[in-house]
């Protein structure tokens, strides 16, 4: 039985495993996987914004060396995007989007000088190896050793909401 390939986006191997953290007030400082402190590492993120809006981010994520995860602030992202869409294309603001993966960065400066097409940008662009589900955390306080402790709710977006006019 042979294993399907996937269809790969990027022209470089799929990097790092990617969680999107949607709780505005609560920060990873440890690993959602293996609970090893983080460190940061600023890429530029290659995010898809329906219809057919692809961006590269430079982002600063918080990021386990032992489990090659990159974990990023969706209502950070949400506020980058929506800062650079109130300019450019305000109906875009509150479509669906996804972090597809990663450019090199030399190719993302040289985005900034000169824009560049996407058939130009993807040989440079890798996707993310791993796609992991958003981070849910549970409610804190004293349960009893049978009780599970339930999850909390992400609030709803503020800034990435579709705009009345």
């Amino acid at each position: 039985m042979t294993k399907a390939k996937r269809e790969r986006l990027g022209g470089l191997p799929p990097r790092y495993g990617f969680m999107l953290n949607p709780y505005p007030d609560i920060h990873v400082s440890r690993c959602p996987l293996c609970e090893r402190k983080t460190g940061q590492r600023k890429l530029p993120l290659l995010i898809h914004v329906d219809p057919l809006h692809l961006i590269a981010l430079n982002y600063t994520c918080r990021y386990c060396s032992h489990c090659d995860l990159l974990v990023a602030d969706k209502h950070a992202i949400e506020h980058l995007l929506t800062g650079l869409y109130i300019q450019s294309d305000p109906s875009v603001i509150g479509n669906n989007y996804l972090i597809v993966g990663t450019v090199e960065k030399k190719t993302w400066r040289e985005g900034l000088k000169q824009p560049k097409e996407i058939s130009e940008m993807l040989p440079q662009a890798s996707d993310l190896a791993t796609y992991y589900r958003e981070l849910r955390v549970t409610r804190p306080g004293w349960y009893k050793s049978d009780q599970e402790p339930p999850v909390m709710e992400p609030p709803p977006s503020q800034e990435w909401i579709k705009l009345k006019g």
